[in-house]
């Protein structure tokens, strides 16, 4: 994995971040569960960014920081459902996080809705608890599922409705069955988990008359010409044996998950966004990207 030694000397912002990745048993500040489902704690104060009392980043629109709750019961608002690559992390300043940039980009704040590692059926609860109590609905939802693919990736598992272990049952799973030596099986089952949750998330902002867009995650592993500092960072060199598997499945199946999601786009008639930018980018760690990025 990439070198966080190197990266916290040439980006020490990181090391606020690093906190989130861990609980507060490990000694971070950090994730925490809501049933099933990883998030990240509530109610987080650092310099380059803070957590809503739903562990959500705040989010800026007009030099002012909103709330995910705040955003709920705006005129107006826009919604973004993703993982940790929305979130923000890695990112320093609340401001320069994709909501912050969309609502700047738009006239209208945007809910960060963004949960560590979260796939397609986490968002579309988060989707389902949002609009029912919300007094109008929002102008438009973004839904990015990189969490599908990076679960899968992890494990070589996938179930076409429940989808991946996330990080914390992983290690469950790891005392009941070893992981499976060939991927290859998984891949469909994630495909498929990814169309349900997709088209399951289609009819309900349909239902509420509500604009769909899909975002496209890409990351270092699609890049051809890495960065000076990406390679000084030692992006894309994995340090233990979990990271070789998770990296060597990133190659293999990043290219075919991508234009499989742009096929279920195409055939529920959606927009997607961040399509063919990939060499565009610029890259913190393996999966999020910087401030230029």
């Amino acid at each position: 994995m990439a070198n966080y030694d190197k990266i916290l000397e040439l980006r020490p912002e990181v090391g606020e971040f690093i906190q989130t990745q861990l609980t507060r048993r490990e000694g971070g500040a950090g994730v925490c569960y809501r049933g099933e489902v990883m998030a990240y704690a509530a109610n987080m104060r650092f310099d380059g960014f803070s957590t809503d009392s739903g562990g959500f980043r705040h989010s800026t629109f007009g030099g002012k920081s909103y709330s995910v709750a705040e955003c709920l019961t705006s005129d107006r608002y826009g919604l973004m459902l993703g993982a940790s690559h929305t979130f923000g992390f890695g990112l320093a300043g609340n401001e320069n996080t994709i909501a912050s940039l969309l609502a700047e980009r738009f006239g209208f704040p945007f809910a960060n809705a963004s949960m560590p590692g979260a796939n397609s059926r986490t968002l579309h609860s988060l989707l389902a608890a949002f609009l029912a109590p919300a007094p109008k609905p929002p102008a438009v939802v973004i839904f990015s599922c990189g969490g599908d693919l990076a679960t899968f990736c992890a494990s070589g598992l996938a179930d076409p409705v429940f989808g991946s272990p996330n990080r914390g049952q992983l290690k469950s799973v790891l005392k009941d069955q070893p992981l499976p030596s060939d991927p290859e099986p998984g891949f469909p089952q994630v495909v498929a988990f990814t169309a349900l949750w997709t088209s399951v998330i289609a009819s309900l902002c349909s239902a509420y008359r509500v604009p769909l867009l899909l975002g496209q995650q890409a990351t270092f592993f699609e890049k051809t010409d890495p960065t000076d500092i990406e390679r000084a960072c030692g992006l894309g060199e994995p340090f233990s044996d979990s990271r070789a598997r998770l990296f060597a499945n990133h190659r293999k199946f990043n290219r075919p998950y991508t234009q499989k999601r742009k096929a279920i786009a195409d055939r529920r008639g959606l927009p997607i966004a961040g399509w063919g930018l990939e060499h565009k980018l610029t890259f913190i760690d393996e999966f999020h990207c910087d401030r230029d990025g």
